[in-house]
């Protein structure tokens, strides 16, 4: 069943359309909380409220096929409104299982390659970071990010340009810093 025809169904007041619904999106809804919030708690609250919202307001979309994008735009502004109002920063251990099959210098490497690039995605504004993380770790395409934000695909395009030029910029400095000289006394 399209989600279309689920929208119609619920605007109807059908529920089992609604548990559909969620079924189908929950796990694209929570992955998205999480990376915008930093954690995995909030990021479920988070996505239960933007379904509750959605569910509340149904009747207010017009065009059932663009449920997704317009749960996630719902979805995306409860975040960053939560992350403005708690000040969090992302607890980036948070988001990484434990991979037994990987050398203790590995998980190491890997483990400071991810919390540098953590690091500098949280110097991005919350425009061009909302951007990065739906293209990059959600997998979006250009036009899906732009019916979720809201925006042109233009300035999705050009919010990723400038995003991956900062990126770029806040990775190399990291980079060429000075490390600390080890005494081999």
């Amino acid at each position: 069943m399209t989600d279309c025809e689920l929208v119609r169904r619920m605007q109807q007041g059908d529920m089992q359309a609604f548990d559909t619904l969620y079924e189908r999106y929950k796990d694209d809804a929570y992955r998205l909380a999480c990376l915008i919030t930093g954690s995995r708690t909030d990021g479920e609250d988070l996505a239960q409220e933007a379904f509750v919202a959605c569910a509340q307001s149904i009747g207010s979309l017009r065009d059932g096929a663009k449920f997704r994008p317009w749960l996630l735009r719902t979805l995306s502004r409860a975040a960053w409104k939560y992350c403005r109002k708690a000040r969090r920063e992302t607890p980036v251990s948070e988001f990484f299982d434990e991979n037994t099959g990987e050398s203790a210098l590995s998980a190491v490497l890997r483990t400071e390659e991810q919390r540098r690039l953590y690091a500098a995605l949280r110097t991005l504004d919350e425009k061009r970071r909302v951007v990065v993380v739906l293209y990059y770790f959600d997998d979006r395409s250009v036009k899906e990010i732009a019916q979720a934000t809201g925006v042109t695909e233009g300035t999705v395009k050009s919010r990723l340009f400038s995003a991956r030029r900062h990126l770029r910029q806040a990775l190399t400095a990291g980079e060429t810093e000075p490390r600390e000289a080890v005494s081999h006394e």
